[in-house]
This record gives C-alpha cells, sequence and structure tokens, in this order.
C-alpha cells in the first residue's frame, strides 16, 4: 500500500513539475527563437558576405524545433503526451547536432562556434524540459554523444587536437553544471509541492471541518427557529387557557350568592390574570428567554386597578428598565398583585381617599420592589410571621423563592419592601 502510494505521489509531482513549466518555457523558447533570429538579421546587414554569417545560419536548424514546442505546450490536447513528444524531438535535436557538426569543416570560418552552440542546447535541455530525472540525464547523453561522434568524424580531434579537447572541455563542463541545476531545482520543486499538498490535505481538512461547523450551526439555527416557533405556541396556548380558566371563573362567580365566596374567586381569578398576562408579554415578545419586568409590571398594574375601579385611588408607577426570566417575572408579578390587592381592599375603607406608588428599582445585584400607600396602615400588634391568610402566605414564599427579603413599615401608612438577588439570564437557545 505504501509503495502504491508513493508511486501516485511521484506521478502526481511529475505531472505537477512538467505542467507547471509550461508558461515559463514557452516564454524562454520564444526569447530565444526571437534573440536568434535578431541576430541573424544584424549579421545579415553587418556581414553579408562573412562565411561566418553563413555558418551562423545552420544553427537555424534548430528554430523548427522551437516552433514545435511552442505549438505542442499551447494545445491543450496534446498534454498527456507532452513527456513523449519533449522526448523525441530531442533525441531529433540530438540528430541535428551530429549533422551540423559532422558536415562542417573544422577549418572553416565559424566552427569555432559550434561547440558553443552545443552548449546552449544543453543547457537549454536542463533548463526548460521538466522531465523525469533519469530521462533527462539521458538526453544531456544523448548530446554530448552526438557532439563527440560528429568531432570524431569530422576530424576535429586530428586536424586541431588541443582545441577540441577544450571545447570538449566546455561541453562537459556545462553538461555537468546542466546536471546539477536541474538536479538541485527538481528537488526545490518536489519540496515545494511536497510542502504545497500538505496544505491542501490541511486547507481540505479545515475547510471540511468547517463546513461540518456551519452544517451543525445551520441545523442548530434551524432547531433554535423550530423551538421558538413551538414555544411561542405553547405560550399562546397556556393563555388561552388561562383565560378559559378566568371565563369560567367569572361565570361561577355571576352564579354565587354568598359574598365571602365570591370575593375568593374575584382572588383568584387576578392572581391567574397576573399569571396570564406573563404567557402573553412572552408570546409577543421577539426573545422568548427573556421578558421586560417594567412593561410587565405596569401592565399588570394597570389590570389590578382596573378591578378596583374608584376615584379615591390614585396609582403611581415607577418601574425602572429590566429584563428578567421568566422564573423571576412570575413570582413578582404574583407578589405584586397581592400586595395592590391588599392596599386597594384595606389600605383606604370607606371614603378614605389616598395614593399607592409601585416601584422598581435595580442596581448591579439587587432588584428592589416597593408597594406603597398613605392608607390607614396596619394595625398595632400585626406582625408577618403571624399571618395565616392565603395571600399572605403566597407572598412569603415566593419571596423565598425568589431568595429575597421582605420589609414592612407602617408608619404614614403601609410600605413592603423586597430586596431579591440579580440573576442573569441563561440563555436557553439562539435565534
Amino acid at each position: 500500500m505504501e509503495k502504491e502510494e508513493r508511486k501516485k505521489f511521484n506521478k502526481e509531482f511529475l505531472d505537477f513539475y512538467l505542467f507547471s513549466s509550461i508558461p515559463s518555457t514557452r516564454l524562454g523558447l520564444i526569447v530565444n527563437m526571437l534573440l536568434f533570429v535578431f541576430f541573424a538579421v544584424i549579421n545579415e546587414f553587418l556581414l553579408p558576405n562573412a562565411e561566418e554569417t553563413r555558418y551562423f545560419i545552420r544553427f537555424g536548424i534548430i528554430l523548427p524545433f522551437f516552433v514545435i514546442y511552442i505549438v505542442i505546450m499551447s494545445i491543450r490536447k496534446l498534454r498527456p503526451l507532452l513527456s513523449v513528444l519533449f522526448i523525441i524531438l530531442n533525441v531529433l535535436l540530438s540528430v541535428a547536432i551530429f549533422i551540423v557538426g559532422y558536415t562542417s569543416r573544422t577549418t572553416g570560418s565559424g566552427y569555432q562556434y559550434y561547440f558553443a552552440w552545443v552548449m546552449l542546447m544543453t543547457i537549454g535541455l536542463y533548463t526548460f524540459f521538466r522531465l523525469r530525472f533519469i530521462v533527462l540525464i539521458s538526453l544531456g547523453v544523448l548530446q554530448f554523444i552526438a557532439y563527440l561522434l560528429a568531432c570524431i568524424l569530422n576530424h576535429s580531434f586530428q586536424e586541431n587536437l588541443d582545441i577540441a579537447v577544450n571545447d570538449l572541455f566546455f561541453v562537459i563542463g556545462i553538461g555537468i553544471l546542466g546536471f546539477f541545476i536541474a538536479y538541485t531545482f527538481q528537488n526545490l520543486t518536489k519540496l515545494n509541492f511536497l510542502h504545497q499538498k500538505t496544505l491542501d490535505t490541511q486547507y481540505k481538512r479545515v475547510l471540511a471541518e468547517y463546513n461540518e461547523k456551519a452544517a451543525m450551526e445551520e441545523e442548530l439555527r434551524i432547531a433554535a427557529e423550530q423551538k421558538g416557533i413551538m414555544l411561542k405556541e405553547i405560550h399562546h396556548r397556556v393563555k388561552n387557557n388561562l383565560a378559559i380558566v378566568i371565563s369560567m371563573l367569572s361565570l361561577q362567580m355571576r352564579k354565587v350568592q354568598d359574598p365571602e365566596l365570591k370575593r375568593i374567586i374575584s382572588d383568584i381569578e387576578v392572581r391567574i390574570r397576573s399569571m396570564a398576562l406573563i404567557h402573553e408579554h412572552l408570546y409577543r415578545s421577539e426573545n422568548l428567554d427573556r421578558i421586560r419586568l417594567h412593561e410587565y409590571l405596569d401592565a399588570l398594574t394597570t389590570t389590578v386597578i382596573s378591578s378596583f375601579s374608584s376615584p379615591r385611588f390614585l396609582l403611581e408607577k415607577d418601574f425602572q428598565p429590566l429584563e428578567v426570566s421568566i422564573e423571576t417575572a412570575l413570582p413578582v408579578g404574583l407578589i405584586t398583585n397581592e400586595l395592590l390587592t391588599n392596599a386597594f381592599k384595606y389600605a383606604f375603607p370607606e371614603n378614605h381617599e389616598g395614593t399607592i406608588t409601585a416601584r422598581l428599582v435595580h442596581t448591579q445585584n439587587t432588584v428592589t420592589l416597593s408597594i406603597a400607600d398613605n392608607g390607614i396602615g396596619l394595625p398595632e400588634n400585626f406582625h408577618v410571621d403571624d399571618q395565616q391568610t392565603l395571600g399572605m402566605f403566597i407572598i412569603k414564599l415566593l419571596v423565598e423563592q425568589l431568595n429575597g427579603t421582605m420589609k414592612v413599615e407602617n408608619t404614614g401608612g403601609t410600605s413592603v419592601t423586597i430586596d431579591f438577588p440579580f440573576v442573569p439570564i441563561r440563555k436557553l437557545f439562539n435565534k
């Protein structure tokens, strides 16, 4: 399995190595071709009859190869065959090197440039063509053999041994230099390819994780929306059910003749209304995990005072803006309902007139609810712990539920102050 993976990696690298070089190779060949044409034209104008110029033109045998190279690199359909075509063309180029050398007179003008031309072909092979390294070395060796064979057959070594040996040295030297250039460049490219592949793998992994996280967040968002709709529906149904209970109590109260029983039913009805009002606010709210306590208390006090409509009472309200959870709002509403109801019932007997004040203030850690009146006040022997009425029992129970404290003052009327800690809203879900 490891062998197969290594084989696959090498194939991917060679494809990358070959195809990524196409733009620069094509540009390099075009520039070299234009340079050759430029120098050929200059020589023709400056030295039209020089034997060197005619010999220089013989090097133009490479121009068709350049044109073919450029054409096959520009045709995408030939890219799967690019390596094979490059090998064939370089083999033919080696044949051209042999032909130019074999058909040249070593004593003729211009032959001294032959070895330099071969050097250019050799360095061009190692620079431009990103083939498999063993193939590249084989083509380089083939070019050297073509040059050496041409020098032997055209009698370079017999006619001028010193120059032939020096030329051979430079050809060998440039071949070795090209070999190390190609080797170094291929290793650097392979290292870069490996890093890029690693980065691609990590990027794909991160992208997959991101997509998975995005999908999960989308599922959570949809679930939250569905939960929000469901909670709205629940609050709506609870409100409607409580409204039905209130209607049933009202119908029952009409049939009851006993005043005490009517009072009890009326008290229950008001308490249920305070609970129904919470569900009404939550149903209409955008945030189902919180309720604006000041708005709720404002609506609640208006509902309570409407049950005791009398020109003798004046209700003053001062509620600071505050958002709390339903776990806090419900007991606060019930406590407010009980205290206001008691004030309306007992603070102003017969024809007494007066004012009831309801306040809600808060600091960073504490919330204070106070209901005060300037009525007749409480009896002298009144003590909160001694009271056994249902209303007072409910108030004490709800204050304990809020982890709060209650303080009752009986000066110039009655004042009840309840302090309880502010509990930050625990977010149940995100919309």
